[in-house]
Order: structure tokens, then C-alpha cells, then sequence
């Protein structure tokens, strides 16, 4: 008996230790799924002529792939199966979120833009040396934006306040709630998605970037609360859609003028 008590236990590990495994690589391959499909969209704006919407028309292909499957997957069970993965999708399975549910994401929305303000403020008056006011995420952004004309404008707003807040939130949410959320302690998995959102933001990777950290973990974490909290990934791609869409508004009209 004792034997086949220590059998057992040493099975459990093994098993467990291979489902974890393949937990860390199924995230990393959305992962990587969506950072592919993102790089062919943002880079049909530094190319010209058909070459330009090639790779667009292979961003969209990619993009449109990646959130099927996606999808797919947060609907099944850990094991997917090909009948499964060839069924037919569509937006009208998504769980949206509820009127009732809109004041608690409003309320958190704000705190967590209070919390990216306060740390605005802590940043100007104490990191003024280090820091130039805005992130290298954005200010690559404010660049491309500039790159190409009404072209840029057009396709990196849509990317910005449509296909990024889509895809970021199956990744960092969705799929990583899906293989990761530890059930005794769900607000370990909502500080992790939310460093993760963060880390994946941050334009280089130098101690000194490590400054423009704080306000992506800030939001990243509201949405993963928000997330955890009505357990809707229709919540977060919402409140991060709202949150990119004003951030935008107020770029466009910079430029403008």
C-alpha cells in the first residue's frame, strides 16, 4: 500500500509538472501568434506602393486567425481537439457584459486612471531628469503616426483602438486567466497579467525604461480585475478599448494642429 501511495504521488507530479508545460507553451505560442500578426500591421505602414497592403492583407489574415482560435480555446477544455478547433466561429458566443456590470467597470476605470495620474504627478516631480513626460511605447506610436501620411493616421488608430485592446486582452486575460489562474489566490494572476501587460509595453528593455512601467501596470492590472471581477472578457476589451480610444482622440487632435 505504501508503495503504491508513493507511486501515485510521484504520477501526480509528473503530470503535473508536463500540464504546466504545456500551459507555458500554448500561452507562449498566442503569444508570439499575436506579436506576429501586430508586427505585419504596424509594418505596412513603413513600407510603400503593394507591398504596403500585402502586409496588411497578411496582418489581417493573422489577426483574424489568432482571434478565432483564441476564442476557440477560452470555450474547451485544456485538451483541443481538431473537430473542435474546425467549428464555426462567431462574435454572437461572445458573453457581453451586462448594463448592471457597466458602474463597476466605471469605477474601476477610474481608479486606475487615478492611479496613472498620481503617478504622472510623482514622475514630473521627482524623475523629471530621467523621464521626457511621455513613454518610448508612445512616442514610437506619435512617430509612426507621422511616417505616412493620412495612411499611418488611419491604420495605426485602428490598431491602436480596435485590434490592440482585441488581441492584447485574449492574450494577457483571456489565455492567460485560461491557463494560470490559481483559484486560491486569483489576485496573483490578476498583478501578474497585469506586469506582464506592462513589461510587454515598454519600448526597450534598460533599467532607465523601467520608468515608463508603472502607469501600463497600473491599467493592466484594472483590466484584469475587471476581468476577474465579472468574469467577461467583453469587460476588459471594452474598458481598454475606452481607455486607447480618449488617448488617441487627444493625439490626433495634437497633430492636428
Amino acid at each position: 500500500m505504501k508503495h503504491f501511495t508513493a507511486f501515485f504521488k510521484q504520477h501526480q507530479r509528473i503530470t503535473w509538472t508536463a500540464t504546466s508545460l504545456y500551459k507555458v507553451l500554448a500561452w507562449l505560442c498566442f503569444f508570439f501568434f499575436e506579436y506576429l500578426a501586430m508586427a505585419m500591421l504596424q509594418g505596412s505602414i513603413l513600407v510603400s506602393g503593394r507591398e504596403r497592403y500585402l502586409w496588411l492583407l497578411c496582418g489581417f489574415l493573422l489577426s483574424y486567425s489568432f482571434i478565432r482560435f483564441a476564442f476557440q480555446t477560452l470555450k474547451q477544455p485544456m485538451q483541443v481537439h481538431a473537430k473542435r478547433i474546425r467549428q464555426r466561429f462567431s462574435f454572437k458566443k461572445v458573453d457581453w457584459t451586462k448594463r448592471s456590470e457597466w458602474l463597476n467597470l466605471a469605477g474601476i476605470y477610474l481608479i486606475s486612471l487615478s492611479g496613472m495620474m498620481i503617478w504622472g504627478v510623482f514622475e514630473q516631480l521627482f524623475l523629471s531628469k530621467w523621464t521626457s513626460g511621455t513613454t518610448e511605447n508612445q512616442a514610437a506610436l506619435d512617430d509612426l503616426m507621422h511616417f505616412s501620411g493620412i495612411y499611418s493616421t488611419v491604420v495605426l488608430s485602428f490598431i491602436i483602438v480596435v485590434m490592440g485592446p482585441l488581441m492584447e486582452e485574449l492574450v494577457f486575460r483571456g489565455l492567460f486567466f485560461h491557463y494560470f489562474k490559481w483559484a486560491k489566490a486569483p489576485w496573483v494572476t490578476v498583478i501578474l497579467s497585469g506586469l506582464l501587460f506592462g513589461l510587454y509595453h515598454l519600448g526597450s528593455y534598460t533599467w532607465l525604461s523601467l520608468l515608463d512601467l508603472p502607469p501600463y501596470l497600473i491599467i493592466g492590472t484594472g483590466l484584469a480585475y475587471a476581468y476577474n471581477k465579472t468574469g467577461k472578457l467583453s469587460s476588459s476589451i471594452l474598458m481598454h478599448m475606452f481607455h486607447n480610444g480618449w488617448i488617441q482622440g487627444m493625439s490626433l487632435l495634437v497633430l492636428l494642429r
